[in-house]
């Protein structure tokens, strides 16, 4: 018999043969119900590529397939990337080491863009958020050493990390070439430049108000911003047009240019610039290399094995060709059956929170209609995209025959995806496009499309199974649908109107009711304590909105079927928010992550809900009771 009460964690109590039983991969930082899928998920598309590869499958006529193919072999030779060493690279590193000042930099800027990571200016084109029919010029940040602002703020912690990057890095620089004396030297100054750069980034609390980094300047307020670069001219030669003004994610930052790039801290940010890229390169060196580059990373998220070769060769030719995979695999294993039911679902819900916001009770008239207006343009795409991006016709893989190498054609395939970035400048969005694959165990909203993803690799168990209850796939893929369509109503996408631009469609009052409840979610969540430290709640708000959303408009929607079963739909969503974390990856989700752990995410949407505590009976003496007058309903 369970010793453990349902009434004080019922997280626990539904999945605690899988909590104690369940392993953590060794070469994986957690193992959940994504996890799992993913696992499944990679294994099919493994022994696939494999077959492809080896000859016991016949390759398909898709030539990008053929080239997908072609690049794992490649990288699958291993004495050929060891015949080869440091070659492929060491003239791109030499031209780093060979630096003498900013002023070459800014002379060379579109080609180094092309080819390297960490420039002074992390330029891109993204869309305008006043008017998402357009993309323009944005500046964002380039990343510190350690993953987040929040990271460095525990002294003990930061020391122990960075010399765990120094350790690796060392490595990588003696094998490169370098003495161990010069090697420290440049690790010494690395971290000293970036010391000075991680005061003026954005900590994950701001980065998670999305809203908040748009920031638009015209290239008349932007002339004085830097005497060290001016940052319209560069821009212009990145997009070969003419540039009137910048989206600037991080002000702060572009404030603070000239103090952080100057002749003082060129000696610094050249070392920073060369170790991160040499860091960045090694990975499609040698074996050896490869295993090298990942060490820190490990460490960081507490993984204990690096991956295997063939899993490595699985990993990075997917990365490069994850759509004409994704296509492959949907277009083979994706069920119309499952498509049509799952768009079903999603129909109902939208039914259901039509209904919710005709019944809302804080809204006015006026803004009731304004967000049903917003909910009848919402899109929904389930499956597979119409189409994909059309740099990939572009990707040709060069073999070591013909003179290429793991890095050369990572190198080729970064170069066409960052020109094709750029030619975009200015230009109409293709909201057909997806940012996700097919082969991808989650979803998404796009707020300036105003539509909702489910890719086809999601809709499986637990999730979703056409043989499972209906309460138990509302409960699953249900709240995940749900959850999906309550972003576009979040305190971030509820900022952008029915066409998906940044547009204010509240009343101020409404607008003020809601920042109200916003605030009590913040509280609801905040300061609870995991096994690795407090929930930030301000930081997980917008996606515990969309779970308080997902959850109650699930609930209801299974609420309506015939057979319904309260305790079906709540062990199911209980289920799908499984998870074991290694502590690394525990403490860093908590710092950076914009979702509640998982335990968290489980629990805290049963208390919230006036059905769960009714239907347990949960008194004030219960854990997993809330008072009535603190659950939440927003939407």
């Amino acid at each position: 018999m369970s010793k453990i009460n349902l009434k004080d964690d019922y997280y626990a109590y539904v999945n605690q043969k899988w909590l104690s039983e369940a392993k953590v991969p060794a070469d994986r930082s957690s193992i959940s119900a994504f996890d799992e899928m993913d696992l499944n998920l990679e294994k099919l598309l493994k022994n696939l590529t494999k077959d492809w590869a080896t000859g016991a499958k016949e390759l398909p006529s898709d030539i990008l397939i053929q080239q997908y193919v072609k690049f794992y072999q490649m990288i699958l030779d291993q004495d050929k990337r060891k015949e080869l060493g440091w070659t492929p690279a060491r003239k791109d590193l030499e031209f780093l080491e060979n630096l003498t000042s900013f002023e070459e930099i800014k002379n060379n800027y579109k080609e180094m863009d092309l080819k390297y990571t960490s420039l002074p200016l992390a330029y891109g084109v993204a869309e305008d958020f006043i008017d998402n029919t357009k993309k323009i010029l944005w500046l964002y940040e380039f990343k510190t050493i350690l993953p987040s602002k929040e990271t460095y703020a525990n002294e003990q912690e930061k020391t122990k990390l960075l010399q765990a990057w120094s350790n690796m890095m060392m490595d990588l620089l003696v094998d490169y070439g370098k003495s161990k004396e010069e090697a420290q030297r440049l690790i010494d100054l690395a971290i000293e430049f970036d010391n000075l750069y991680k005061d003026f980034v954005l900590s994950s609390v701001e980065a998670a108000d999305y809203v908040a980094r748009y920031n638009l300047f015209t290239k008349e307020q932007l002339a004085n911003k830097s005497k060290q670069f001016d940052l319209v001219e560069l821009g212009e030669k990145l997009v070969d047009n003419k540039v009137e003004s910048i989206a600037i994610y991080n002000p702060r930052l572009v404030d603070n240019l000239d103090q952080i790039f100057n002749e003082n801290t060129f000696e610094s940010y050249k070392a920073f610039l060369f170790i991160n890229n040499l860091h960045h390169v090694a990975q499609y060196l040698t074996e050896e290399l490869r295993i090298k580059a990942v060490e820190f990373r490990n460490f960081v998220y507490s993984v204990d094995k690096y991956r295997s070769l063939e899993d490595y060769a699985y990993d990075l030719a997917s990365k490069y060709f994850k759509m004409p995979v994704g296509m492959y695999y949907a277009n083979e294993y994706f069920g119309e059956k499952a498509k049509l039911d799952v768009e079903q679902m999603v129909q109902k819900m939208i039914g259901i929170y039509e209904d919710r916001l005709t019944n809302n009770d804080w809204l006015s008239k006026e803004t009731i209609q304004k967000a049903k207006l917003k909910l009848s343009k919402l899109g929904i795409m389930v499956g597979f995209p119409e189409e994909i991006n059309s740099y990939y016709k572009d990707f040709i893989v060069q073999d070591y025959d013909q003179g290429g190498s793991v890095y050369s054609n990572v190198k080729y395939f970064n170069k066409l995806m960052t020109i094709d970035a750029l030619s975009k400048y200015l230009q109409k969005t293709n909201p057909k496009l997806w940012s996700m694959s097919p082969a991808t165990i989650n979803a998404y909203f796009h707020p300036f499309h105003n539509h909702i993803v489910f890719p086809a690799a999601i809709l499986s168990a637990p999730f979703y199974d056409i043989n499972q209850s209906k309460s138990a796939n509302y409960g699953g893929i249900g709240a995940v649908i749900a959850h999906e369509i309550s972003h576009a109503f979040d305190n971030n996408g509820s900022q952008f109107d029915e066409n998906g631009s940044l547009n204010n469609w509240w009343t101020d009052q409404d607008r003020t009711n809601f920042e109200q409840k916003v605030q009590a979610v913040v509280e609801l969540f905040d300061q609870r304590e995991t096994w690795v430290g407090p929930v930030n709640g301000k930081l997980t708000v917008s996606e515990n909105i969309a779970d308080i959303g997902g959850f109650l408009c699930a609930l209801e929607a299974a609420q309506l079927e015939e057979d319904f079963n309260a305790k079906e739909f709540f062990d199911s969503w209980v289920t799908i928010w499984r998870a074991i974390y290694k502590e690394g990856a525990a403490k860093r989700l908590l710092e950076n992550d914009v979702h509640a752990p998982a335990k968290e995410r489980g629990n805290v949407q049963l208390m919230n809900c006036d059905l769960f505590n009714e239907y347990f009976d949960l008194q004030p003496e219960d854990q997993m009771y809330l008072a009535p007058e603190k659950r939440i309903k927003i939407w």
